[in-house]
């Protein structure tokens, strides 16, 4: 059989499968579809809810307040050292007139002239440090450049980087875990519903051992079966999440009038819907051939 004729048979022999077990394939179509829907839904909503945290700069920073009679040039001295140093990305200078400017504006007091020498405060620098560093690597980094020369004191907190660190831990672990579940369930349908069709189609997969078919062959319509109902599960998860999600919405939309914000969620970005219904789509293709080689290995040992 030619490789374009063999590709019809195996068409033909998915909806000739589907006709006959109509029942079976929309129950193992739903089932999917629902299985996926929880996953989707809830990556679509944190992945909406998360998008304010992930456009602010997660890195470690440290306040260096610099002594107050520090020379122009000394200052100067100071900033490139800091800079110089392995683990900072980058080392902004804040004048103290401008530090004092910036602090009397949020506090809504009017310089005036006889306030001119009056400031108090020093000159700052806010270094950046690696995103990568642990907290000993920060507190090592900090120590070091409060020994600088020039330096009055410093402040900052390394604790925050732990605390992400752990969170972060603990979204990872839940995510495994929801996908562990999830993977299983959607073994389990694809595997039982390629199996009630392959036992259903006993004597065709026997008829075809016999005449010698190859058993890409033999599994092809099978894993095109696969194929097509998880693809077919993952479009429709989606349309349900859309679904859910715009209920969610309104619901949202009640709490966040009472605060005076806005807050709304949305599915994933198109790219990942899409990489999403492939992968679907491949996994089922991948069950369905697996069940179906077992299928036929069955065959052989009783032949």
């Amino acid at each position: 059989m030619s490789f374009l004729s063999s590709r019809i048979w195996a068409a033909k022999q998915v909806c000739r499968g589907i006709n006959n077990a109509k029942g079976l394939f929309f129950l193992a179509l739903m089932l999917a579809s629902l299985t996926l829907t929880i996953p989707v839904f809830i990556a679509s909503a944190i992945y909406s809810l998360s998008e304010p945290l992930r456009a602010v700069p997660v890195v470690p920073q440290i306040t260096v307040f610099s002594e107050q009679n520090i020379t122009k040039a000394e200052m100067d001295n100071l900033l490139a050292r800091i800079k110089r140093h392995e683990h900072v990305m980058d080392a902004e200078l804040i004048s103290k007139e401008k530090a004092y400017e910036d602090l009397n504006a949020n506090l809504g007091i009017k310089k005036g002239k006889s306030d001119k020498n009056a400031n108090p405060l020093p000159d700052l620098v806010i270094v950046t440090l690696s995103h990568e560093m642990a907290q000993s690597e920060i507190e090592k980094t900090a120590t070091s450049i409060e020994k600088l020369h020039g330096v009055d004191l410093i402040a900052y907190d390394s604790t925050w980087v732990a605390k992400l660190e752990a969170i972060s831990q603990g979204i990872s672990t839940l995510a495994i875990i929801m996908g562990a579940i999830t993977l299983s369930l959607l073994v389990l349908v694809v595997a039982a519903s390629v199996r009630l069709a392959a036992d259903a189609q006993k004597t065709e997969l026997s008829m075809l051992y016999l005449f010698g078919a190859s058993s890409s062959f033999t599994i092809r319509p099978y894993a095109w079966r696969g194929v097509l109902t998880m693809g077919l599960a993952a479009l429709i998860s989606i349309g349900l999440s859309k679904l859910a999600l715009d209920s969610f919405n309104q619901a949202l939309s009640a709490i966040a009038q009472q605060y005076g914000t806005t807050i709304s969620v949305s599915l994933l970005p198109w790219e990942y819907n899409v990489g999403f219904v492939l992968f679907c789509a491949t996994l089922g293709g991948l069950i369905a051939s697996i069940i179906t080689q077992r299928a036929i290995a069955r065959i052989e040992k009783h032949r």
